[in-house]
Order: structure tokens, then C-alpha cells, then sequence
């Protein structure tokens, strides 16, 4: 998997990568390709599903209008632990 790491004109440092799921999604009707975004802090992600064949070739400027172009990615993020799973004083659940 190749990392490209650039900088957006806000002087933010950003890294991109190719995603690949395999050759059959693993749900149907999503992709199996993309273009994945994600700030240094990681506190921001993005997807790009059209992914340029050439895009570890392209410039910062470039990458930063695909990165915009890209969908923010939402994350879910269920309670730790699941409800139901009683948590005790010692870290052991019951």
C-alpha cells in the first residue's frame, strides 16, 4: 500500500492511501476501491471513490482538490463497553 503525505494551502498535513476490499465488496453494492484521506491528528478521515490512476503523482494542490472533492467519513462509534456488560471497580466485566 503505497502513503502519500502532502500539504494543504491551510498548511495542515494530510496523508492519502488506496484503499482496496478485495475483488467481490464485502457488502454488496459498495466499493471495493478508494481513496482514503486523513488529517495528521487523525481527527478528520474523507473517501474518494473515484480514485485517478495517477494520483501518487500528483501534486499537493492536486491532492488537496481531491481531497476536498472526497466525502467526509462519519465514524460510528458504539458505546465502550456494549450495553449490558456491567463494568467492575477492578476492570473485570459480569
Amino acid at each position: 500500500m503505497s502513503l502519500k503525505t502532502f500539504r494543504a494551502s491551510d498548511g495542515t498535513l494530510w496523508t492519502a492511501w488506496r484503499v482496496e476490499t478485495g475483488t467481490v465488496p464485502v457488502v454488496p453494492g459498495t466499493p471495493s476501491t478508494w481513496l482514503a484521506f486523513q488529517n495528521e491528528e487523525g481527527t478528520e478521515r474523507r473517501r474518494l471513490l473515484e480514485v485517478p490512476d495517477d494520483w501518487e503523482q500528483r501534486s499537493d494542490q492536486l491532492l488537496e482538490l481531491l481531497r476536498r472533492m472526497a466525502d467526509p467519513v462519519v465514524s460510528w462509534r458504539r458505546p465502550s463497553p456494549p450495553g449490558g456488560v456491567d463494568v467492575q471497580k477492578d476492570g473485570a466485566s459480569s
